[in-house]
C-alpha cells in the first residue's frame, strides 16, 4: 500500500516540474562552430535526457562484452561441476550396489571432470576397495591425508583397513590422529574404545567413555556400566599383580558407577577379607547379595563363616539371605544343611525346587542328599542322570554370542565383545532324553524312556550340549553341580 503511495507522490512531483517548466519556456540560444540554435528551456532539458539515456545504453553494452569471455568460462566451468557431481552421485550409487566396473567408470569421469573434491578421491577409494585392490585404495587415502578437506576421510579409510588386516598399531595411529582432529565424532569415540581396549590401554579406552558421555555418544548408563567393566580389569590385573590397594580402590571405584556390579562385589570382599577385615568383607558381600542373589556371593559368604560350627553358620543364614522366595537363597540353605548334616531340613528346602524341571545344581544337590543321608547309590546315580538333561542354572552369558562363560571376564572369549557377559540363563537344551530308570520321587515330571522335544520358540533357536554328569564321589560343594 504505501508502495503505491510514494509512487503516486513521485508523480505528481514530476508532473509538477513539467508543468512549470511549460508554463516558464524561457528562451536558449547554442552558437557552435558557426551553427545558431535556438529553443525552450524545456526542450533543452528533454535532450539531455536522451542524450543519458544513450550513454547509459552504451556504457552497459561495454560492460557486457567486457564480460563475455569470464561469463562464458564460468558457465563452463559450473557445467563442468554439474556433470562431475552427477558422476559422484552415479559412482556411489554403483559402489552401494557392488558394480564394479560402472563404479570405476564413474570415477573415472569424475577424475576428469572435478579436481580436489574429498568425495572424488572417495569414490575412487572405495571402487578400487570394491574391485579387491587394497593397495590402490591405500594409495588413494594416503593421498587424502596432504589435503586438510579430505584427512580426517583418509584417516578413516586407513583405519577400517587396519582393522580388517588385524594391523593393532595402525590402527590405533590413524585413530588417534582422527581423535586429535575431531574428538566429538561418534565412529572415532566408539572405534577408540574398542582399539585402545585391545591395545591393553583401559585409562584411553575410560577417557574415550567420558567423552562419549558428554557427546550423548552412549546412554549415560550404559557407559557408566562400561566404565564400571573397565575398571574391574584393573582391579583384577592389580590383584593378581599382588596390588592389594589398587585392586581395592578400582574396585570400590566401579561399585559407584554400577552399585549392582557383582564382580566387583566379590573381588572387594576378597580384598578385605585378605587384609583381615573379615567384617567389613560380610558387609560388602550382603549389600551385594540383597541387590542381587548370585550362588559366587552366598558362596563367599559361607566361605567367610569358617569360626563357626556348620550349624551356626546355618543360623546365621537368617540375617544374611532376608527374603527367602528366590531360588539362590533356597540353594544357599539347602548347602547349608548338608553341611550342618540337617537331613530333613535340606530336603524341606530342596523338595519345592525338584517339582516340574529342577535345575542342574538341585539334582546334584539331592545326589549328595541321597548320598549322604542313606548312602543309596542307585538313588543318586538316577539324580545324576537327571541332572546331565536337566534345566541350566544361570552362568554368565554373553549377550552378542550367546556363548557360555565360567567367570566374569571384560571380553567373550568367543565373539571378543566388550563388556557383553551378564548374568542370565543360558540357551535352553533343545531335545531332552530321560534315562530309562529314575527314582520314583525324581521321575514325577515324565515317564521312563520318554523323550521331550522343544519347539524352536522354546528353545530360542539354540542347541545347548548337554553338561557331563559328575561323579557322586566329587559332590563336596554346591558348585560342583553347575
Amino acid at each position: 500500500m504505501w508502495q503505491g503511495v510514494f509512487y503516486f507522490i513521485k508523480l505528481a512531483i514530476v508532473v509538477a516540474i513539467a508543468i512549470w517548466v511549460a508554463r516558464h519556456p524561457g528562451q536558449v540560444s547554442i552558437e557552435w562552430l558557426g551553427y545558431r540554435v535556438d529553443s525552450s528551456v524545456g526542450i533543452l532539458l528533454l535532450a539531455a535526457l536522451v542524450i543519458a539515456g544513450i550513454a547509459a545504453l552504451l556504457y552497459y553494452l561495454w560492460k557486457i562484452l567486457r564480460r563475455a569471455p569470464g561469463s562464458v568460462g564460468r558457465s563452463l566451468d559450473a557445467s563442468r561441476r554439474k556433470k562431475g557431481y552427477e558422476a559422484l552421485s552415479q559412482g556411489m550409487v554403483a559402489v552401494a550396489a557392488g558394480d564394479v566396473d560402472e563404479a570405476r567408470r564413474w570415477a573415472r569421469k569424475a577424475d576428469g571432470l572435478i579436481e580436489e573434491v574429498p568425495l572424488r578421491r572417495l569414490l575412487s577409494a572405495q571402487a578400487a576397495q570394491l574391485a579387491g585392490d587394497e593397495a590402490a585404495a591405500k594409495r588413494h587415502f594416503d593421498d587424502m591425508l596432504d589435503s586438510a578437506d579430505t584427512r580426517f576421510l583418509g584417516l578413516r579409510g586407513l583405519l577400517m583397513q587396519a582393522l580388517r588386516d588385524g594391523d593393532e598399531d595402525a590402527a590405533k595411529k590413524y585413530l588417534s590422529e582422527a581423535y586429535r582432529l575431531r574428538p566429538q565424532t561418534p565412529w572415532v569415540l566408539t572405534n577408540m574404545i574398542e582399539v585402545s581396549l585391545r591395545a591393553g590401554d583401559l585409562d584411553q579406552a575410560a577417557e574415550a567413555l567420558q567423552v562419549a558421555v558428554r557427546n550423548k555418544v552412549l546412554p549415560r548408563e550404559e557407559a557408566e556400566h562400561k566404565r564400571a567393566a573397565i575398571l574391574m580389569e584393573k582391579a583384577r590385573l592389580a590383584a593378581d599383580a599382588g596390588q592389594s590397594d589398587a585392586a581395592a580402590r578400582a574396585a570400590r571405584d566401579a561399585l559407584k558407577l554400577a552399585p549392582d556390579f557383582t564382580p566387583a562385589s566379590l573381588l572387594l570382599a576378597r580384598m578385605e577379607a585378605d587384609h583381615g577385615k573379615v567384617g567389613k568383607a560380610r558387609g560388602i558381600l550382603e549389600k551385594a547379595w540383597a541387590r542381587q542373589p548370585h550362588p559366587e556371593v552366598g558362596a563367599m559368604w559361607l566361605s567367610l563363616q569358617a569360626d563357626r560350627t556348620p550349624l551356626d553358620r546355618y543360623k546365621a543364614l537368617d540375617r544374611f539371605l532376608g527374603e527367602r522366595e528366590s531360588p539362590e537363597a533356597i540353594l544357599l540353605l539347602a548347602r547349608a544343611a548338608l553341611d550342618a548334616e540337617l537331613w530333613g531340613e535340606a530336603r524341606r528346602h530342596l523338595k519345592p525346587l525338584t517339582d516340574g524341571r529342577p535345575s542342574h545344581r538341585v539334582c546334584a544337590l539331592m545326589a549328595e542328599l541321597e548320598l549322604k543321608e542313606h548312602g543309596d547309590e542307585l538313588a543318586a546315580g538316577g539324580w545324576w542322570r537327571r541332572a546331565e538333561t536337566a534345566e541350566a542354572d544361570p552362568a554368565w552369558v554373553c549377550g552378542n554370542c550367546g556363548a557360555v562363560a565360567e567367570a566374569w571376564a571384560l571380553r567373550c572369549r568367543n565373539c571378543d565383545h566388550f563388556d557383553s557377559l551378564a548374568w542370565g540363563l543360558p540357551p535352553r537344551i533343545q531335545t531332552l532324553a530321560l534315562p530309562e530308570a529314575v527314582p520314583e520321587e525324581a521321575a514325577a515330571p515324565a515317564s521312563p524312556g520318554s523323550t521331550e522335544v522343544l519347539s524352536p520358540r522354546e528353545t530360542g533357536g539354540e542347541t545347548a550340549r548337554p553338561l557331563p554328569a559328575p561323579s557322586p564321589a566329587s559332590s563336596s560343594s554346591p558348585d560342583t553341580a553347575r
